[in-house]
């Protein structure tokens, strides 16, 4: 068995920045109706920051979407900067929003891109978290039917790996009462 490439950056943020980041995704602008694949799937809360909506044929020019993450959400283009400095350089910037689940609420397997050199970057922004808690990242191979890697949702870590890759938010412990909120960096090469 192979297991995919996944880049695990943690400590990203300084913790100053790091609960900037918590607060400000804490705040208003939350929609509902999120889901990771169509048809019968749990809805979950989302906000959209920058990028494409709909999916990758719509119209739309990369600087304009980073621009339009620096509109809607300058914090969040201040730390995008970083990464296309950093972890994320030689990418373009496709799509960034945040995802919020509440407990027991389960994300569906899907890939985010049909195209290797496209990747998925997600953000843990949570200051604290335990196992108890699950909401891990899964990754599956090809046909879906294998976990292939498991990313524990360690705060301030970010996770980055390629778009083709089958993955699957699990759910949370009903337990936790606030949001499971991940922030996602989509991106293609430059």
């Amino acid at each position: 068995m192979t297991t995919p490439m996944v880049k695990v950056f943690d400590n990203l943020l300084e913790p100053k920045v790091q609960a900037a980041v918590w607060a400000y995704l804490n705040g208003p602008g939350w929609s509902y109706g999120g889901y990771s694949a169509k048809g019968d799937v749990d809805r979950y809360f989302y906000k959209h920051f920058a990028g494409y909506v709909d999916d990758g044929r719509e119209q739309r020019d990369v600087q304009a979407i980073e621009q339009e993450l620096f509109q809607t959400a300058p914090m969040l283009g201040q730390i995008w900067t970083a990464l296309k400095a950093g972890p994320l350089s030689g990418q373009a910037l496709t799509r960034c929003y945040a995802n919020g689940m509440p407990g027991g609420v389960e994300g569906s397997l899907h890939q985010d891109s049909n195209i290797e050199t496209h990747l998925t970057s997600i953000y843990y922004a949570h200051p604290v978290w335990s196992p108890e808690l699950a909401g891990e990242t899964l990754l599956f191979n090809a046909a879906g039917d294998e976990i292939v890697a498991a990313i524990y949702p360690r705060p301030n870590r970010l996770a980055v790996f390629a778009g083709t890759i089958p993955h699957v938010a699990r759910p949370m412990s009903r337990r936790h009462s606030e949001l499971r909120i991940t922030l996602m960096f989509k991106t293609m090469p430059a």
